[in-house]
C-alpha cells in the first residue's frame, strides 16, 4: 500500500468526522435545539477533538512503519554483507555482533510506535530517521505549532480531565481543515523521498551499464 492511499483513507475520515460535526453544530444552534446535545456540547467537542489527534496518530504510523519496511526491502534487495555495514558504521566491533548474513534493518510496529505521536517534534525526529525533512514542507512547517496545541489539548483531556471548554464546534472544523493540509504535507513529502531514491537508483544502474 501506498503512502497515497493511506492519505486518502484518512482523508476520508476526517471528512465523514467534518460532517458529523457539522450536524451536530446545527442540532446546538437551530431553533429548537436538540436536547442531547445542547446539555452535552462539551462531551461531544472533546470526543470529536480527541478523534481529530487519533486519526492523525493512526496515519503517522501507518505511514511511518510502510516507508521503514520499503527503505529494508531496498537495503535486502542490494544484498550487502551486514558485517560490512557494520564496519563502516559501529564506533567499536564486538565479534558477537558479526554475523554472516545480508544487512537486515527490519521494524516493527512497536518501534515506530515508541518512537512516534501526534506530537510534531517527535514526528520531526522519528521521519529524519527515515531520511525525510518534514520542516522543508510549507504545510508542515506552517501548521506544526497549531497541530501541537491541539495534541497537547488532547493530551490534557484523556490524562487531566481538561473540560476544554475554550473549544467550540466551529473551532473543531477548522482543526480538521489544517489536519488535512498537515497530513498532505507528510505524504508530499514521503512521495517526493521515495521518487527520489528511485531516481537516483535508476540513473546509477544506467551508468554502471
Amino acid at each position: 500500500m501506498s503512502s497515497e492511499t493511506y492519505y486518502h483513507r484518512y482523508e476520508s475520515l476526517y471528512c465523514s468526522l467534518k460532517e458529523i460535526i457539522k450536524a451536530s453544530e446545527e442540532r446546538v444552534l437551530r431553533d429548537e435545539p436538540d436536547e442531547l446535545f445542547m446539555e452535552n456540547v462539551n462531551f461531544f467537542v472533546k470526543s470529536y477533538l480527541i478523534s481529530i489527534c487519533t486519526y492523525l496518530e493512526a496515519y503517522l504510523q501507518d505511514v511511518a512503519l510502510m516507508y521503514a519496511n520499503e527503505l529494508d526491502t531496498r537495503v535486502k534487495n542490494a544484498d550487502i554483507p551486514h558485517n560490512f555495514v557494520h564496519w563502516r558504521i559501529a564506533k567499536e566491533i564486538k565479534d558477537k555482533d558479526l554475523e554472516f548474513k545480508n544487512i537486515d534493518l527490519s521494524v516493527d510496529k512497536k518501534e515506530i510506535s515508541d518512537n512516534l505521536s501526534g506530537n510534531p517534534y517527535k514526528t520531526i525526529k522519528l521521519f529524519k530517521y527515515l531520511g525525510i525533512d518534514l520542516q522543508s514542507k510549507d504545510g508542515f512547517e506552517e501548521n506544526k505549532t497549531l497541530v501541537n496545541s491541539v495534541v497537547t489539548k488532547r493530551n490534557n483531556i484523556i490524562h487531566h480531565n481538561d473540560k476544554a471548554m475554550d473549544v467550540s464546534f466551529s473551532d473543531l472544523l477548522s482543526y480538521v481543515d489544517v489536519f488535512l493540509i498537515y497530513t498532505k504535507s507528510i505524504d508530499d513529502a514521503i512521495l517526493q523521498s521515495s521518487r527520489g531514491t528511485m531516481v537516483t537508483a535508476a540513473s546509477n544502474i544506467s551508468t554502471s551499464t
